[in-house]
């Protein structure tokens, strides 16, 4: 096990929720604060949301007026790439709160510093997660995926063990996806094509 996820299994403050994305109306954040709302007051976490896009100031004033939002969402606009390692080191978990979105590189780059992921049960990232590496919520109803969500979060707040088994999986599985394994699932398929002719 390495250091970093020792240090997420050990550490005895509040865990972090890391989102990472451009600002704007698909990637729903939004969605996102309306989830948090429903996390019990008596519950300590931060999310701490990076990226920039015409939707910032409206979310940053969203959560500057709610006094809940406030207590637990920072808004850390857009970093530098070094910042945002250090992002991905102090997270526990992250989320991915479009509810239409491809598979989205950035959570192939979660997975790989060792971040379970929570995302909708549709598109890229649910081929991407499952119970071993994250959670995934469904519903067919906007309520029904405001408790899947508010659910995930509050389940990875209960349970750090649970956050940093699926990290660790999570991490796992991300070799699977790198340039290389690529490259050999395709010239593996490329040799078996022209050993067939």
């Amino acid at each position: 096990m390495d250091i970093d996820m020792c240090n997420r299994i050990n550490k005895k403050h509040k865990p972090i929720f890391l989102v990472a994305g451009r600002l704007v109306y698909r990637k729903g954040h939004d969605f996102l604060l309306d989830a948090l709302k429903r996390v019990p007051c008596s519950l300590e976490y931060e999310c701490r949301i990076v990226g920039d896009g015409p939707k910032f100031e409206v979310l940053s004033k969203r959560c500057l007026d709610d006094p809940i939002l406030q207590q637990h969402v920072q808004f850390k606009g857009r970093i530098p790439y070094a910042d945002m390692e250090r992002e991905y080191r102090e997270a526990d978990v992250f989320i991915m709160p479009s509810l239409r979105e491809t598979t989205g590189s950035v959570l192939l780059e979660a997975m790989s510093k060792g971040l379970p992921i929570i995302t909708i049960n549709k598109f890229g990232g649910a081929l991407l997660v499952n119970e071993k590496t994250g959670w995934v919520y469904d519903g067919k109803t906007k309520e029904e995926l405001l408790n899947g969500l508010s659910s995930a979060i509050i389940e990875c707040i209960n349970n750090p063990s649970e956050v940093a088994y699926r990290g660790k999986t999570a991490k796992e599985m991300s070799q699977k996806y790198t340039w290389s394994s690529k490259l050999d699932y395709y010239f593996n398929i490329y040799r078996k094509v022209t050993m067939d002719c």
